[in-house]
């Protein structure tokens, strides 16, 4: 977080069936943010392999070193059916809805939001109903924008930037602070 560690493209196909560890400290904590591609565009065969391969890594993960928190990134676009399945098929996975007592609980994290230059949270307040009434319930949210740093960039965009990078900062404390009743690990886990 502060640094770009993962190459997209809005043109590029869907075909990562690693899950990419990325390793990252806030204050005094380490935390290992596992990086999951999305199932949706990849036919059947190489959806029901990665489903099944996810579930192993999953729980090895989970008995290993514990899952505290599920950050589930869209972009800020309406929601569409693979974002739908990918949704409900990553929550079977963590037993978790965001209501759920004990369970894993899942935090959106909405990128893309260029278009909103003054407040990015007002994604959310426009399409939060939305969301809900497909089925996928939050714990929590960040809307950011997920512009490449670029030291060229006007001092306004530098500054969403550094909001959005301290939004996803918070979101990860705050959900650990809140599920830490039972610590699994002394390093924690969240999976993306």
């Amino acid at each position: 977080m502060g640094r770009d560690v993962v190459q997209t493209s809005p043109d590029s196909e869907t075909c990562n069936l690693e899950h990419t560890p990325h390793e990252i400290s806030l204050g005094d904590r380490r935390f290992k943010l596992w990086e999951v591609s999305s199932l949706g565009s990849m036919g059947f065969f190489r959806t029901l392999f990665g489903k099944w391969r996810l579930k192993k890594s999953y729980r090895k993960l989970y008995r290993d070193d514990g899952v505290y928190l599920l950050l589930y990134c869209m972009r800020g676009s309406r929601a569409q059916g693979a974002l739908i399945r990918d949704y409900k098929f990553f929550t079977d996975i963590v037993g978790s809805t965001a209501g759920v007592a004990g369970g894993v609980p899942v935090a959106a994290v909405v990128t893309s939001l260029e278009d909103y230059p003054t407040d990015m949270d007002k994604w959310w307040v426009k399409n939060k109903d939305n969301l809900e009434s497909l089925g996928m319930r939050f714990s929590a949210h960040a809307c950011i924008t997920s512009l490449p740093d670029d030291p060229n960039s006007s001092p306004a965009v530098r500054a969403r930037r550094q909001r959005s990078e301290q939004a996803i900062r918070c979101l990860i404390r705050e959900s650990y602070q809140a599920g830490t009743e039972t610590p699994r690990s002394f390093s924690p886990a969240l999976t993306i």
